[in-house]
């Protein structure tokens, strides 16, 4: 099988416009540099090893672009072994993913006062302020909001099913505020605006135009440059702050793993330690008992 054949089947496999027209971007650009015309099944380390040097080095490109390229193709061609293309990945050895630094801080959330800004201003924009309350409370991914729909809310429950990054769906929560926002929103639109729930047209709305929302609102607050993002990280460091369970944080934020809801949000520094020790230890004092001190006054004689 060609190369350029495997990454058409490749393709056709994802369901979501988002995540194929991503991979689509990725692998388009791998193409441009390893000829399509290759059979896989004789694809070695060295016939990516340019290519891997080309996305590690690109100077245009920020660390986290890179490392979702390098990541992107390794996931290709660990499509192809599991459907018994390939025996082994060219691109294990060829191809790095550098580790982006892990720990988010805290200016990459929204702050309260960013957050009381736009939803003063979203007061009488109805489908801006569903929008953003249904980002501050569920702390969803901007692609799990695009791809909503209406029979995918649970309004008697308060929550919803989102599909995200992957295809993957899950549920996310919010509050009777941001279900009220939603049911103006949703009554407000015009007949036959379709089954999602941020168009008006009655097609999908893309991510990066619906992240559009979010910044152009920032813009013309006079805030900083502001997207979805943001509002995930400020619901990540509320989890952490309350001291919520990593996985129980991971499960409401839709990570694969505890481990990236731990690297993203939990500190892991001394002082955040020894602070937590500190209260312990003052607890401990409280709770324990005074101990009562029997003197022997008797004496042998």
């Amino acid at each position: 099988m060609k190369l350029k054949t495997a990454v058409e089947l490749f393709l056709r496999g994802y369901r979501n416009d988002l995540t194929r027209k991503t991979y689509a971007v990725i692998t388009t650009h791998m193409l441009a540099h390893v000829s399509g015309e290759l059979d896989v099944a004789q694809l070695r380390p060295v016939d990516l090893v340019e290519y891997g040097q080309l996305i590690d080095q690109n100077p245009d490109w920020s660390l986290a672009t890179r490392r979702k390229y390098a990541k992107s193709i390794k996931a290709f061609f660990n499509w192809l072994v599991k459907i018994e293309a390939i025996e082994h990945s060219p691109a294990r050895n060829a191809i790095k993913a550098k580790r982006l630094p892990s720990y988010v801080s805290r200016d990459k959330a929204i702050s309260e006062e960013e957050l009381a800004y736009i939803l003063t201003y979203t007061q009488f924009r109805p489908r801006d302020d569903a929008l953003v309350k249904l980002l501050r409370d569920s702390g969803c991914r901007i692609g799990g909001a695009a791809g909503l729909k209406v029979s995918d809310i649970d309004f008697e429950n308060k929550r919803a099913k989102v599909t995200e990054k992957g295809d993957k769906t899950r549920l996310i929560a919010f509050e009777t505020e941001t279900a009220v926002a939603l049911r103006k929103w949703i009554l407000m639109r015009k007949p036959g605006a379709g089954p999602y729930v941020f168009t008006r047209d009655g097609k999908p709305i893309q991510s990066a135009n619906l992240a559009q929302v979010i910044s152009r609102m920032a813009e013309r607050l006079g805030l900083r440059s502001l997207g979805p993002h943001h509002f995930r990280h400020r619901k990540g460091h509320q989890l952490a702050d309350a001291k919520v369970a990593p996985s129980i944080a991971a499960t409401a934020l839709g990570h694969a793993s505890p481990m990236i809801t731990l690297e993203h949000y939990y500190p892991a520094d001394w002082a955040s330690a020894e602070e937590e020790l500190r209260k312990l230890a003052q607890q401990d004092e409280q709770k324990q008992p005074k101990p009562i001190i029997r003197l022997n006054t008797s004496r042998s004689g």
